[in-house]
């Protein structure tokens, strides 16, 4: 028994790891950074030079944030996009080795790499072949109870459906951390251009009602409450960043 159990637990693992280096799915790449005190320029300028060294490709690109509201106001985010399993095979020691000397010593704080996964069915954009970056992100952090990840991923499916449905302006994307922190925290951001609202299509239908459509009546109210119980106490953080052209790849002067 206790071999057949040691057995199972390791299958289960493999298959969980396995899972998360799916051929066939896109994975994405932050890093948070903190300046040091007075050093925010030096650290802008040697960063953004790194990236016009060895991020000046669609396949290396990488797109800088600064948060501008909450606690973290101030702190920079680097984004990669569009990545396979066999993006994580390339060698890049030297640029590595290059940040190392040449950026990190203004760095005060660095919370490393985090690869997440986008997951389509969770995401939703009205112009898909814009590839422009966004140049606001308000981003909220979810924190989901690991017992209540379908209660969770099913309702942020359905909006995308409705937001479909009733032709929202704009892109928002939702993402699972699979290295580098809680597996069971999700990302969704979503991008804008200005804070003005764009003109609202016209609906017939409130969004409770074409929710309500698409999947049977009084699944909205059901899945709002099972939303909301799916998260921890803290499960819900929210913060808005500011896109930084001159540390992004092809937008610097």
């Amino acid at each position: 028994m206790k071999n057949l159990l040691l057995f199972t637990l390791t299958f289960v693992m493999s298959v969980s790891l396995y899972s998360q280096r799916n051929n066939n799915s896109d994975y994405w790449n932050s890093w948070e950074y903190t300046a040091k005190e007075g050093m925010q320029e030096k650290f802008m300028e040697a960063a953004a030079k790194k990236t016009a060294m060895f991020n000046n490709t669609p396949e290396t690109a990488i797109i800088t944030y600064r948060v501008v509201t909450g606690s973290n106001s101030g702190m920079f985010v680097r984004v990669e996009s569009g990545k396979s399993p066999a993006s994580y095979d390339m060698d890049r020691t030297a640029e590595g080795k290059y940040w190392n000397e040449n950026v990190s010593k203004y760095i005060a704080k660095n919370g490393g790499q985090v690869r997440w996964q986008r997951l389509s069915n969770g995401s939703y954009d009205s112009d898909p072949e814009n590839t422009s970056p966004s140049k606001y992100v308000e981003r909220t952090f979810f924190n989901v109870k690991a017992d209540k990840i379908m209660h969770f991923r099913r309702f942020m499916t359905r909006i995308s459906k409705v937001a479909k449905k009733r032709d929202w302006k704009g892109s928002r994307s939702l993402f699972r951390l699979v290295s580098g922190g809680n597996r069971n925290q999700f990302i969704l951001a979503a991008g804008f251009n200005t804070y003005k609202r764009a003109e609202s299509t016209e609906n017939e239908n409130t969004f409770e009602e074409d929710y309500n459509d698409l999947f049977g009546w009084g699944s909205f109210e059901e899945d709002v409450k099972n939303f909301d119980a799916s998260l921890e106490y803290w499960g819900e953080q929210k913060e808005t960043l500011q896109l930084v052209p001159e540390m992004s790849t092809g937008m610097m002067k």
